[in-house]
């Protein structure tokens, strides 16, 4: 499920089935860095589609988090709102090394997409959905 307004009106009424969000976590600065955090922004897009196309009816992709200079409140709160509105798993996915009391966290590798083909950039990007996948299962079968 995605966050818009058709997936909205029957999400709560399905939280017990999409009991996991997925929430994609960037950097937005606009330092040196600014086209190193354009690059992992697609490629978090990139894996999201692919991930709720995977797993639709069991993960809720919400709208990107962005941050600037690594502060991360506004993703704890984010993670609180989303833990209240009854989803069972939190998972961030991201490029940054995080330490979350109530979420779990998937650090995608960094892979320079902008110079390549379309090909070889969808064979790398579903081989990390294939990867984040598998990640999120194991995170499913950990014990409450």
């Amino acid at each position: 499920m995605l966050y818009n307004h058709q997936d909205l009106k029957v999400l709560k009424d399905e939280i017990e089935f999409v009991d996991t969000a997925v929430v994609p976590f960037a950097s937005a600065d606009m330092d040196d860095g600014a086209k190193s955090n354009a690059s992992d922004m697609e490629m978090i897009q990139m894996v999201t589609i692919q991930l709720e196309k995977q797993l639709k009816g069991r993960l809720f992709i919400t709208p990107a988090v962005m941050t600037v200079e690594q502060i991360t409140s506004v993703l704890e709160s984010y993670i609180e709102q989303l833990k209240s509105y009854g989803f069972k798993k939190v998972i961030v996915l991201t490029h940054h090394d995080l330490e979350l009391e109530d979420a779990h966290s998937i650090v995608l590798n960094r892979i320079p997409l902008e110079d390549m083909s379309l090909e070889m950039k969808m064979s790398l990007i579903n081989d990390e959905v294939k990867d984040v996948m598998k990640r999120i299962i194991a995170i499913w079968n950990l014990k409450q």
